[in-house]
């Protein structure tokens, strides 16, 4: 594996992603960005190939608004092997080889705000529960994450409207989650099983860690994109932000991983199930500075 690269897909449209199609099959027409048709590629490696997920659950909603993180390798690829003179043993053919960079691993960084915390033993298909509950908060097959069920986004600002038309409550409080402050989730943790035991999203997360201190007001919604300036609110003290709480939906099997990274099991939330996998709720509370105002 050469050197290792990280590229970094902020929130974009994709509106006209096809869930039902592989990331390679895309229509033209989508001009769907190369960096998210990469962490597709990792995704249904992971999830669906190899961990049984149907293919239309693995993109959803919340890929528009969310940041995404690719990591790449170079690759080595044989596009022609040596040949010899089968008479004099003289080779007649040299061998040919290429070098392109292929993506490894991703995650991604969901903004809030979120749907409700998963019920104790919730069953999730494709981030719906299933036991009669009637709300949606599970990620139907990574490690993290859920499903906020709006459309795609086609700019930052048009990305912060749909957040904001998203229903923001008051939920349960957990264990590290006290219900009401807002937070992100990272989740579609994946690398592709050739590159793992490199450290490849321990790598991933250091990047988005990184990214997220040094931009701790990203995702804070202003108030005209809240819509608190046409009932007259031009304050700040209404306005959801940001203060460094990251929670993971983590499948079970790899709580150690999360573990090492600094989030803890969050006891109050129990278990649940999505795509037939159990998880559990963790979370961290990262460094982030409080922004300085600019003077003018």
């Amino acid at each position: 594996m050469g050197t290792p690269f990280i590229s970094l897909l902020e929130p974009t449209r994709l509106a006209d992603y096809d869930r039902l199609k592989p990331h390679d099959q895309q229509p033209e027409c989508a001009h769907i960005p190369k960096v998210f048709c990469d962490a597709m590629e990792v995704r249904e490696a992971v999830f669906v190939r190899e961990q049984g997920v149907p293919l239309e659950y693995e993109h959803d909603s919340d890929d528009a608004r969310s940041c995404h993180w690719v990591m790449y390798a170079s690759v080595n690829r044989t596009t022609q092997q040596q040949q010899h003179d089968p008479a004099t043993g003289q080779v007649t053919q040299r061998k040919q080889t290429e070098t392109d960079s292929v993506p490894i691993g991703t995650m991604r960084v969901v903004p809030f705000p979120h749907p409700p915390h998963p019920p104790h033993g919730g069953v999730y298909v494709d981030n719906e529960l299933q036991n009669g509950r009637g709300a949606s908060g599970g990620d139907s097959n990574s490690s993290s994450d859920g499903s906020a069920g709006s459309e795609d986004a086609k700019t930052k600002d048009g990305f912060h409207e749909q957040q904001a038309a998203l229903q923001v409550g008051q939920d349960q409080e957990t264990t590290y989650h006290d219900g009401k402050e807002p937070y992100v989730k990272i989740g579609r943790v994946a690398v592709v099983k050739d590159f793992r035991g490199h450290n490849v999203s321990a790598q991933l997360w250091r990047a988005a860690r990184t990214w997220l201190e040094q931009n701790p007001s990203y995702f804070n919604p202003s108030v005209r994109e809240l819509g608190l300036d046409q009932v007259g609110i031009s304050g700040t003290d209404e306005i959801p932000e940001w203060k460094g709480l990251v929670c993971c939906h983590a499948q079970e099997q790899v709580v150690k991983v999360y573990e090492r990274w600094g989030f803890k099991v969050d006891e109050k939330m129990g278990k649940w199930t999505e795509e037939g996998i159990p998880h559990v709720g963790m979370f961290m509370r990262v460094d982030v500075k409080k922004e300085k105002p600019i003077i003018i």
